[in-house]
């Protein structure tokens, strides 16, 4: 109780005076008075009835005053910090969280959700502290550990900004703003916040909007800037690579997983999301060569008009794939361990972390998803005499515009292999 005393600022009561309807026969209206106050963020208002004089409302201002302000009254919430509700929460949802390997997988078997779902809302709650309670310059203890009712609306959109510095993802981002949303409607269910007071809650919030979407797009590689591509012989070390891993265990159905992922990316230029959201019947035909991309609730497909359209898959591409089908466990092609599609992981085992850890096992200096549609633009054109529309038709760009910005010069690679078969017959 002695840690919720300084909580609660001195509450004022004010006293709202409000003319009623005209009455009938033309009498005059009467005046009503009603006490208001708020309490953690949350409004009340007492109606003192008819016939309340001013000097009656002043009277029960001050005694109303007098009730809330004293050490006794606990308020119409339970007051709680951030790093409380963080401890109550996993402990009571995820007991064992804390613990490490064996252990805390088979304290994950009695959980009502699953472990990768704790490891998110984990990484969602990492993120909340560092782009909005971690801010260099706030200092004092209480900025950076604040009352859960303090939280103001404003909150959402400075997690927004500061979590897209960091993650340059719009789709991290609104998954984590989904775990927000649930998160303060829990602190409201346990009477940690004001009702209705959740600010990830309605219309937009759970979203970062489409211009933060096209700018996070560009800074990550969308617009004029990108991370570049990878030369044949880059690609080709990142294959081998995946291809060593998968046969040195056999049974390992991570490293099958990855070298699938790996040469889809590779031989369709496909984006990462398309690629990790298809479903075995619905969207791949092995006998035809193609993946058909499609629109989904959970995965909405880049905004124009040729964003839906199927891909060709190259000989190579449907040898490994016919190879993966066999370890099939669930619809997609790409499932993490819970048999949903490989969106989101913990550290370490998320998709861009294994290529970045394979590129760094193959001696390639860097590696992105991206790159591969960069590489693909490029080399298709210059190496495997592929029309500029046909490029196109894979990438499934708009505009020629689009396309040049993927297309990169790379005259020692493509441009020898162009010409080395020249002959004169001197």
């Amino acid at each position: 109780m002695t840690e919720q005393l300084p909580l609660r600022k001195y509450v004022k009561v004010w006293i709202m005076k409000r003319k009623n309807n005209t009455r009938k026969e033309g009498r005059p209206p009467t005046t009503s008075y009603t006490l208001q106050w708020a309490l953690y963020g949350e409004k009340h208002v007492m109606s003192l009835g008819t016939g309340a004089t001013l000097a009656y409302s002043r009277r029960m201002a001050a005694e109303k005053e007098k009730e809330l302000n004293s050490p006794e009254h606990q308020g119409y919430l339970e007051p709680c910090r951030w790093a409380d509700f963080r401890k109550k929460y996993l402990d009571l949802t995820y007991p064992g969280h804390d613990k490490d390997g064996r252990e805390r997988k088979e304290a994950s078997a009695k959980w009502a959700k699953s472990l990768s779902t704790m490891l998110r809302e984990r990484a969602t709650m990492d993120a909340f502290e560092r782009a909005v309670l971690g801010k260099k310059g706030e200092g004092a203890a209480a900025a950076l550990n604040p009352w859960l009712h303090d939280l103001q609306p404003t909150c959402r959109d400075a997690f927004v900004n500061g979590r897209l510095a960091e993650a340059g993802s719009a789709a991290t981002v609104e998954s984590d703003l989904g775990a927000l949303r649930y998160l303060f409607g829990v602190m409201e269910e346990w009477k940690h916040r004001a009702k209705d007071s959740n600010p990830f809650a309605g219309r937009g919030k759970s979203t970062v909007g489409e211009r933060r979407k096209r700018k996070a797009e560009d800074d990550a590689g969308g617009g004029k800037k990108d991370d570049g591509y990878y030369t044949p012989e880059e690609v080709r070390k990142l294959l081998a690579q995946a291809d060593e891993e998968a046969q040195e265990k056999p049974d390992d159905w991570n490293r099958k997983r990855l070298r699938a992922l790996v040469y889809f990316e590779a031989y369709t230029g496909c984006r990462i999301r398309e690629a990790i959201y298809l479903a075995w019947d619905r969207d791949v035909d092995l006998e035809l060569g193609i993946a058909k991309l499609r629109h989904k609730e959970a995965n909405q497909l880049k905004t124009t008009s040729s964003s839906a359209a199927p891909v060709g898959l190259p000989d190579v591409l449907v040898a490994v794939l016919r190879e993966w089908r066999k370890e099939k466990t669930c619809a997609w092609v790409f499932p993490n361990s819970s048999g949903k599609p490989w969106a989101t992981s913990g550290p370490g085992y998320k998709h861009l972390d294994q290529l970045e850890a394979l590129a760094g096992r193959a001696g390639v200096a860097k590696a992105t998803w991206k790159m591969f549609r960069h590489a693909f633009s490029t080399h298709g054109k210059g190496r495997f005499g592929l029309s500029a529309e046909q490029v196109r038709a894979q990438l499934r760009h708009t505009t020629t515009d689009t396309q040049k910005h993927h297309d990169h010069d790379d005259l020692l690679a493509n441009l020898r292999d162009a010409v080395k078969g020249i002959d004169f017959g001197a």
